[in-house]
C-alpha cells in the first residue's frame, strides 16, 4: 500500500472529538483550556449571588440545578471550542462527498443541552431585569441640548 487513503477508507487513529462526554470522566480538556474552568467558575459564583447571598442559603434543589446547569454549560462550551477549532461541518463528508452535514454535537447534542440549560434558567426563576424607566427621545435630546449649552 502507498500511504494514499482510498474513498470510504479512515485514516488509523482516532478521529478529533468535541470531548464534552469526557468532562464527566476526566479533566484533561478542561486542562487543555483553563480559562474554560474559571468561567465555568465565576458563572456558578454569578447565579448563587443571583439566587440567594450565600451557597448556603442555597435550597438543595437549587444547588442540584445549578450544578447540574454547570455540567451542561461545560458540555455546550467545550463543544464550541471544538467548533472553533474543526468547523461547523463535518470535514469528511465535505472532502469526499461534496455534502454539508453538520457535526453530530451540533445536531443534536448542542440543541439539546443548550434547551436543557435555558429550562434549568427558567426553573431557577432567572429573569429579565425590567428597565427602570422609558426614555423619552424629546426629552432627552433637550436635556442633552440644555447640558451642552451651559459648558
Amino acid at each position: 500500500m502507498n500511504g494514499k487513503l482510498t474513498k470510504g477508507k479512515r485514516r488509523p487513529g482516532r478521529p478529533p472529538r468535541h470531548g464534552g462526554y469526557s468532562l464527566v470522566a476526566r479533566d484533561e480538556l478542561l486542562r487543555e483550556h483553563p480559562y474554560l474552568k474559571q468561567y465555568l467558575r465565576d458563572t456558578r459564583e454569578g447565579l448563587i449571588r443571583d439566587i440567594a447571598v450565600t451557597e448556603d442559603e442555597l435550597t438543595e434543589q437549587q444547588r442540584l440545578l445549578i450544578d447540574r446547569l454547570i455540567s451542561k454549560l461545560a458540555v455546550c462550551r467545550l463543544i464550541e471550542v471544538y467548533v472553533e477549532k474543526f468547523g461547523i461541518f463535518r470535514r469528511d463528508r465535505l472532502k469526499n462527498d461534496k455534502v454539508l452535514e453538520l457535526e453530530p454535537a451540533m445536531g443534536v447534542n448542542y440543541l439539546a443541552f443548550s434547551n436543557a440549560i435555558d429550562r434549568a434558567l427558567a426553573i431557577l426563576g432567572i429573569e429579565k431585569r425590567k428597565a427602570e424607566k422609558v426614555i423619552d427621545l424629546k426629552a432627552y435630546l433637550k436635556e442633552k441640548h440644555e447640558i451642552k449649552e451651559e459648558s
